[in-house]
């Protein structure tokens, strides 16, 4: 029975031993250039998830255009929504490219 217990306590236990092997590069933050590299990555996220909202603002338009069938109290809300539709578009590529834009000036 105390090498039942022993086999099963070692095949539990023994795979918690590779949690502390040191595999692979660190991922921590080390210096001023990976807070940099963190922050350039959460931004091009944020950026990326704004644009795709903007686009399916965009098809919502087109949806609302099509589903208006002529009537003139429907196209408004149709045609508001492709405005907006646009200026976001137009801020999220300028969000976008302002990174670029800044680091031209400073340099």
């Amino acid at each position: 029975m105390k090498t039942t217990k022993k086999l099963l306590l070692g095949t539990i236990l023994f795979p918690l031993l590779t949690l502390a092997a040191d595999v692979g590069p660190q991922t921590g933050i080390r210096s001023l250039a990976d807070i940099y590299q963190k922050v350039v990555g959460l931004v091009n996220w944020a950026i990326g998830i704004f644009f795709v909202g903007a686009i399916l603002s965009l098809f919502y338009a087109a949806f609302l255009y099509l589903t208006a069938g002529g009537d003139a109290t429907k196209i408004e809300p149709a045609k508001n929504q492709l405005i907006y539709s646009i200026i976001a578009i137009t801020i999220a590529l300028l969000a976008g490219s302002i990174r670029y834009i800044v680091e031209n000036f400073l340099q």
